[in-house]
């Protein structure tokens, strides 16, 4: 029990020293995470002869929950649909801005003088940019629906796939000294694998378990289910050496999908605020000032190197990729830092003995120098990117403008004419599967089936039949993946390329996986017999099977309408599509659109308005803004931005006094000189004088539950009126009305 009361101690300095300078902060509109930065230095080894802090193992681990509820809540925003939009553009900036970052850490460690490890090192070190402190950062900033931060997401998402490669790669050349390339397609596959893995049987799952529960559940239960799959599925990252991170935003996207997610997002926002100022903090106390002044010139050079480097490099690769000038500079900007893969980096060639003793602390005080400056260059991005559109010729701008089109055009049509595309989802997905089955039946059978029959030849054989068998209607799904529905219809009558395309790829593929797990090459004869007499046999019981997983897995993804999906696809350039609040108080509200004239003042596009749980797709100009409604519109960001000041306006005073407390039933008793007597009770103007609601009326004895508006009042009448005690009182003083209390 002594460990507790220490924990306890120091979890109370660190929250209350934080609370302190977080609330000097905020008063001087400075970036939250700074100050919690501020904190962790203050109570940090450097700053205080005082050993404030001593039970650093259980905080290490506090803060560790603190990046696993942060990627988390992201990816609770990020949904298999947005996943599967990140396409090409975030693909190609993520891996050449890794690959170009480590060049030039690489040739900094150079004109340092560094040797090959450590120059190889601080090029991966700076390589990462930190999704924690970006995701906290531009949540903080409020900014997360602004078209650069979707920008940034995506290349994150990228980098953070790359940062696993990045450990395999750099664990193998450190070991061997030579570069394995077998290595590296070796880690690529296995992380397809597990990651594919993860999410099919998580949208298999997940989703059906929470439809079965949402109408009963309470909000006790969903915290400790969301958290306990979070936790499972971070746990289950690090079990596969990955990052616990990217396991917990893998569950995140996949709770994304079901129905139950907004409540989800409600009860994670206190964890995640709570382990994330937690995280930020214990980074703080790993800045050593004096360190920093003693490095200080290897510091600033690498500071500099990291941040001009990524602002140039992703704002260069944004532009080859068609984004816009304003786009482009601000997500090169919102990225100019490093920070926990950079530990880790770091922390692998101190294991490794390969870096010398001073670069982690080095590495440490360019995180920390780049985290603190990473609020004010978001928050500059905009203007700064404003003067250089102002400074560039005219000509320049129409080129880049051309070019983006170009891209967009050129995008648009690779997808029109792309043979792959149409069944590309279909064929992965039933491809990830058959690598599951094949890898498990490897791991779990073969030494089990080597050890009974002693013989290891006919084991793996056996291995190789049972797998293929297992496999079968995942098999069938590949090889029918070319139809747009698979379905009991017959063949198509005409042969297409497609055909001959995935039914090579599926052979490859299972005589890849025969090959690699089971390490015989009798697989083509095995497979093409036994494929070739199970299809005869059992073609339509195959087929059946495969059609009802994938209708159980297909109704578990929440698929937008055709028309919604449409909008995405043709949102072009610097447009994207948000969702906005309706306030209370909106000059919008109960208006029609086509009075509003949405489109003629701001210059965006009404895409669908959201009611409750109902969606109106391409809403027409009669349908009325009601409070608490959601227009999900397209625009630019200034467009968006200049509506939702609008928009999103909430009555303040009322909204933060009027409370459930504040709510009353009254009864009131209607008097021979009442203003009300002889009037209906739509006449009455009670509800317009009250805001509140009759619910009742007793007359004679007899009770009336919710009586009609052209009910007449009486003398004698005992109304139950509902509302808030300080607007009943005022009509009970001008209506000559008493009221019981």
């Amino acid at each position: 029990m002594h460990t507790l009361p220490d924990l306890l101690q120091d979890l109370a300095i660190m929250l209350g020293v934080a609370g302190l300078v977080v609330l000097l902060f905020q008063k001087t509109r400075q970036p939250l995470v700074l100050g919690y930065l501020v904190a962790g230095m203050l109570i940090g080894p450097y700053l205080t002869p005082l050993k404030l802090i001593t039970d650093l193992d259980n905080i290490k681990t506090l803060s560790e929950l603190g990046v696993i509820f942060l990627m988390f809540s992201l990816g609770l925003e990020f949904s298999f649909q947005k996943l599967t939009k990140l396409g090409a553009a975030s693909l190609v900036t993520g891996v050449f801005d890794v690959l170009l970052m480590l060049a030039l850490g690489y040739s900094a460690g150079l004109i340092l003088g560094w040797n090959f490890e450590n120059c190889l090192f601080l090029g991966a070190s700076i390589a990462i940019s930190s999704t924690t402190i970006i995701v906290k950062t531009i949540n903080e900033l409020n900014i997360k629906t602004k078209r650069f931060a979707e920008v940034i997401f995506g290349v994150l998402i990228v980098e953070d796939l790359m940062a696993i490669l990045l450990l395999v790669a750099l664990s193998t050349i450190a070991v061997n000294n030579t570069v394995s390339a077998l290595s590296i397609v070796t880690a690529i596959v296995k992380l397809l694998l597990v990651v594919g893995s993860w999410f099919l049987i998580g949208y298999l799952l997940v989703p059906a378990m929470f439809r079965r529960v949402v109408h009963y559940i309470s909000q006790e239960t969903l915290t400790i289910i969301a958290v306990a799959l979070c936790l499972f599925s971070a746990a289950l990252a690090t079990y596969f050496h990955y990052s616990s991170a990217l396991g917990s935003f893998i569950m995140g996207s996949i709770l994304a999908e079901t129905i139950l997610v907004s409540r989800i997002e409600e009860v994670i926002i206190p964890l995640r605020d709570i382990f994330g100022a937690l995280f930020f903090i214990s980074v703080g106390m790993l800045i050593n000032p004096t360190l920093i002044m003693e490095q200080l010139p290897q510091v600033i050079f690498l500071s500099l190197v990291l941040v001009f480097g990524k602002v140039i490099v992703i704002s260069m690769l944004n532009l080859l990729t068609g984004q816009s000038i304003s786009t482009s500079i601000r997500a090169g900007f919102g990225m100019a830092q490093i920070g926990e893969f950079s530990f880790i980096i770091a922390s692998l060639g101190s294991s490794l003995n390969v870096i010398n003793a001073d670069f982690y602390p080095i590495i440490v005080a360019v995180s920390s120098i780049t985290t603190f400056t990473t609020p004010y260059m978001l928050r500059i991005s905009g203007s700064i990117s404003k003067k250089i559109e102002l400074i560039l010729p005219e000509r320049f701008k129409l080129f880049l403008e051309n070019y983006a089109s170009w891209v967009y055009r050129a995008q648009a049509k690779k997808q029109r004419h792309n043979l792959l595309q149409p069944f590309t989802p279909r064929l992965l997905i039933n491809g990830i599967i058959v690598a599951v089955i094949f890898s498990l039946t490897n791991k779990l059978l073969l030494n089990q089936l080597a050890n009974l029959i002693h013989n290891t030849k006919y084991a793996k054989m056996f291995c190789e039949i049972i797998a293929m068998l297992i496999s079968f209607p995942f098999i069938w799904g590949m090889i029918f993946s070319y139809k747009s529905k698979i379905s009991n219809s017959d063949e198509p009558k005409k042969f297409s390329p497609a055909i001959l395309l995935v039914t090579l790829i599926t052979v490859i593929e299972i005589i890849f996986l025969s090959i690699l797990y089971f390490h015989t090459w009798m697989t083509t004869v095995i497979f093409i017999i036994v494929l070739a007499l199970s299809f005869v046999i059992a073609y339509r019981q195959i087929g059946d099977s495969y059609r009802w997983f994938e209708t159980q897995l297909m109704r578990n993804i929440k698929t937008k309408s055709a028309k919604f999906s449409k909008y995405k696809e043709l949102a072009p350039w610097d447009t994207h599509i948000v969702e906005i609040s309706v306030g209370s108080c909106s000059e919008f509200v109960a208006k029609s659109l086509g009075a509003c004239k949405i489109r003629e003042r701001f210059g965006v596009n009404v895409v669908a308005l959201q009611r409750g749980h109902h969606t109106i797709l391409s809403p027409r100009g009669d349908k009325i803004i009601y409070d608490d409604d959601k227009l999900i519109v397209l625009g630019t960001d200034e467009q968006l931005d200049k509506l939702r000041q609008k928009m999103e306006v909430f009555s303040l005073h009322k909204e933060q006094e009027i409370r459930l407390e504040s709510f009353i039933l009254k009864p009131l008793l209607i008097s021979a000189n009442s203003s009300l007597t002889a009037k209906t009770i739509r006449n009455s103007m009670i509800r317009e004088q009250t805001n509140g609601l009759v619910i009742g009326l007793e007359r004679a004895g007899k009770r009336i539950l919710n009586p009609s508006s052209d009910l007449v009042l009486q003398e004698n009448d005992l109304l139950l009126v509902v509302g808030t005690d300080e607007e009943l009182n005022k009509f009970l003083a001008t209506s000559n009305t008493s009221a019981f209390d």
